[in-house]
C-alpha cells in the first residue's frame, strides 16, 4: 500500500519541527510527569481505600442487627 496509518486516517503526513535535543528534553518532562501521576494514582488510591473503611465501619454500627426472637415468641 505504500502509506502510513496516519496518512490514510488524516489524508497528509504530519510535519515534525523538533530537533533531537528537545526530543530528549521532552522525554524527561514526560517521565517526570508519568511519575508524578503514578504516585498521585497511588495515594488517590490508598485514601480511597481508607474512606471505604471508614463507611464500611461507621455503617455496621449503625446497622440493627435485627431483633432477638426465639421459636415460640408473639410478634
Amino acid at each position: 500500500m505504500g502509506t502510513s496509518p496516519f496518512k490514510a486516517n488524516y489524508g497528509y503526513e504530519p510535519i515534525i519541527l523538533l530537533i533531537l535535543w528537545q526530543v530528549i528534553k521532552i522525554s524527561e518532562t514526560v517521565k517526570e510527569r508519568v511519575e508524578i501521576l503514578i504516585n498521585l494514582h497511588k495515594n488517590l488510591y490508598k485514601i480511597a481505600k481508607l474512606v471505604q473503611k471508614r463507611i464500611k465501619k461507621y455503617y455496621n454500627l449503625k446497622k440493627s442487627k435485627g431483633l432477638d426472637l426465639k421459636k415460640g415468641d408473639k410478634v
